[in-house]
């Protein structure tokens, strides 16, 4: 019986992890980019009040898309924020001449990108970081 119960146990662990794990998001930049960002940059970039890096290139930031949860996380625990409140934000701004940053709809796109354009910075699913990106940031 307690073999048993150590098997399902076993077996359950993967899938009560999984979620938690995924949780964990990698700001990442072009691998060439040096310096560092904390969380408040972070924020600054994607909601356009700081729209270049230190050397004078424009920064090019990638979103996941609206539903993604990747985003949803995101957009929590870096914007302070939700879907409604960032879409009247974007709505303010669009107004101003301001666009949010561009849309990509998976992590392997953005790291694609990412790994191809020194200017970009995005954020995947930590699991999914490869040597083609640096990553500046880590959330949990």
């Amino acid at each position: 019986m307690r073999a048993q119960a150590f098997l399902i146990a076993l077996l359950l662990t993967p899938l009560l992890a999984g979620p938690a794990a995924a949780d964990r998001l990698a700001i990442i930049v072009h691998v060439d980019r040096a310096g560092k960002l904390d969380l408040e940059a972070v924020a600054q970039i994607y909601l356009k009040s700081r729209r270049f890096w230190a050397g004078g290139d424009p920064i090019i930031a990638v979103n996941r898309e609206a539903d993604s949860p990747t985003r949803e996380i995101f957009t929590r625990r870096v914007l302070r924020s939700d879907a409604t409140q960032l879409g009247i934000y974007w709505n303010r701004q669009y107004f101003q001449g301001v666009l949010p940053p561009a849309t990509l709809a998976s992590d392997e796109a953005i790291l694609r990108f990412v790994a191809r354009d020194r200017r970009a910075i995005g954020y995947v699913d930590a699991r999914v970081v490869d040597g083609s990106v640096r990553v500046v940031l880590i959330l949990d």
